[in-house]
């Protein structure tokens, strides 16, 4: 069943509906705003728009850098697996 969930992102209202728990869905919406001030430190952007899509960029980075983390490792996990079944047989 899906919940609605009042949020705050940078100060603007947002409504959400999600699946997802309320305790999962402020911990993305704290970890966003987060992002937000991390990124309003770091720039000189004062336009909502731009903050909002260098936010967007830094976080999609995180996500490829992630997932390309996560391959490495499933492929040596699959490596190391294959040297185990050798060595067993």
């Amino acid at each position: 069943m899906k919940k609605v969930v009042e949020l705050r992102i940078h100060g603007h209202r947002l409504v959400v509906k999600s699946e997802e728990g309320e305790e999962y869905i402020r911990t993305v919406e704290n970890y966003l705003n987060n992002k937000i001030e991390e990124v309003k430190e770091s720039t000189k952007a004062v336009s909502t728009l731009d903050l909002a899509l260098l936010t967007a960029l830094n976080i999609t980075g995180e996500v490829i850098k992630t997932k390309e983390i996560l391959e490495r490792l499933g492929k040596r996990s699959e490596e190391l697996a294959e040297t185990i079944e050798r060595q067993l047989n």
